[in-house]
């Protein structure tokens, strides 16, 4: 896979230690902030090809998106929630999320979201 950079909004570091060694494995190049504030100064350096958000509370989730979508539209974006996967995909419907994550994402999520991408990507988005 071609070197992307993606961008981690988290204050828990500790808990994206697989993930982001998976998407690094995987030649990625992993910019982490840990406010939303730093992640859209961030983008607005340098567009990301995704950005990945952890929000303290999920209620935050669509907000944030909303703000990177007026950075980017065409940013990518990957949330954590522990919302029903149903539920996530009513809430966040119009968004263009990849998928959810769960609050400890390992190397697995990291391989199916890079899949997802790498899909997205092939079809020009």
């Amino acid at each position: 896979m071609k070197n992307r950079r993606i961008l981690l909004q988290t204050s828990r570091p500790e808990a994206w230690e697989d993930f982001v060694a998976q998407l690094q494995h995987d030649g990625c190049t992993v910019c982490m902030t840990a406010t939303i504030d730093q992640c859209k100064e961030a983008a607005r350096r340098d567009i990301p090809v995704l950005a990945l958000l952890d929000p303290p509370f999920g209620d935050l989730a669509r907000a944030w998106v909303l703000e990177l979508m007026m950075i980017d539209a065409g940013m990518h974006t990957a949330v954590v929630t522990e919302m029903d996967e149903e539920v996530f995909h009513d809430v966040m419907e119009g968004l263009g999320i990849l998928m959810p994550l769960p609050p400890e994402p390992g190397a697995s999520e990291a391989r199916r979201l890079l899949g997802l991408l790498k899909q997205v990507e092939s079809l020009g988005g």
